[in-house]
């Protein structure tokens, strides 16, 4: 009897664990998500906007002709490039982002319709009844300590499979990253023939064409590290134990380039600039798995020692 109560409250603590993570994920997707889309829509009437400014300056007037002549034309018509650029990429990854969500959300809805999960606490509430009869019928010093061991066996076993899924997101985030910095050292090597010994248009036109291929990966990464965030605090639910990772940098990548993007040498600096950044978010993910692996081998000790335990009360 003891080992069937074992093996139920195993199987339904696993189900209840899963459908409150998922509950949980998707009750923070569809925040995400609703946030995503409100900052999409914002930028996108920023992007217009921008692209007006663009259209009108192009158009013929008086104005335009006179600051034409005076030489302030290009400058201003290549300050209003940039800034649309600029508007556009963010617009992009704002796009990007809520694609991912909704995607997310739908995936964790589809997850909820498990039919492990349709009478999930009622089954829970009528288990703890049984346990709790059968605990007042097997009153013992053993049976008690054997029920402690299955109780910790149960927890331990539920924290280091949040280990595992956590770091599966750890290695996802980290193959992204890197990546993403393959694709800026190449962006960077031509960067410096274009910056330093004139590579020309054809050298022009390939670095930008790896500056856009970074971003795509550098959104990946930042789509990776959500996921590798939403797992951790998953280990910190249960393991009780803080563990994060300072993704701040990532978020700050779309601001690097568009900014006196006809200047060489500002965007030769800016790769740089974001190499070190995604290199020290790469670093910090690195550090976060080692501290998961070790929590992992923790938990694999425990569980021994409690086989161990088990196995002695069951032999005396």
């Amino acid at each position: 009897m003891r080992q069937d109560i074992y093996e139920r409250q195993m199987d339904l603590t696993m189900k209840r664990t899963a459908y409150n993570r998922i509950t949980r994920r998707l009750d923070g997707a569809e925040v995400e998500l609703k946030e995503a889309i409100e900052l999409r829509d914002e930028l996108h009437k920023q992007l217009t906007k921008e692209q007006q400014d663009v259209v009108k300056l192009g158009k013929f007037s008086f104005m335009n002709k006179i600051k034409e002549w005076t030489g302030k034309w290009d400058e201003q018509m290549e300050k209003e490039i940039a800034e649309a650029a600029e508007a556009e990429l963010k617009f992009n990854d704002a796009e990007k982002t809520v694609t991912d969500m909704e995607a997310e959300a739908q995936r964790l809805r589809e997850k909820m319709k498990n039919p492990d999960f349709a009478y999930i606490e009622e089954d829970w509430a009528d288990f703890l009844k049984e346990k709790e009869a059968w605990i007042r019928q097997n009153d013992s010093v053993a049976n008690a300590t054997l029920q402690k061991i299955a109780d910790d066996r149960v927890r331990l076993h539920s924290i280091t499979r949040e280990i595992n899924e956590a770091s599966d997101a750890g290695n996802t985030a980290i193959h992204a990253l890197e990546a993403a910095l393959n694709k800026l050292d190449s962006a960077e090597g031509l960067s410096t023939w274009d910056t330093f010994f004139g590579g020309g248009m054809i050298v022009s036109a390939m670095k930008y064409s790896e500056i856009n291929a970074s971003d795509d990966y550098v959104h990946r990464a930042q789509r990776a590290l959500r996921h590798f965030e939403t797992e951790l605090m998953d280990v910190q639910n249960v393991a009780t134990e803080s563990f994060t990772v300072n993704k701040n940098d990532i978020y700050t990548f779309t601001d690097v380039f568009f900014d006196n993007i006809f200047s060489d040498w500002a965007v030769h600096s800016r790769i740089a600039d974001a190499k070190s950044k995604l290199n020290t978010v790469l670093q910090d993910v690195r550090r976060v798995q080692d501290q998961l692996t070790t929590k992992r081998a923790e938990m694999a000790h425990e569980l021994e020692r409690l086989d161990v335990q088990e196995k002695e009360i069951i032999e005396a």
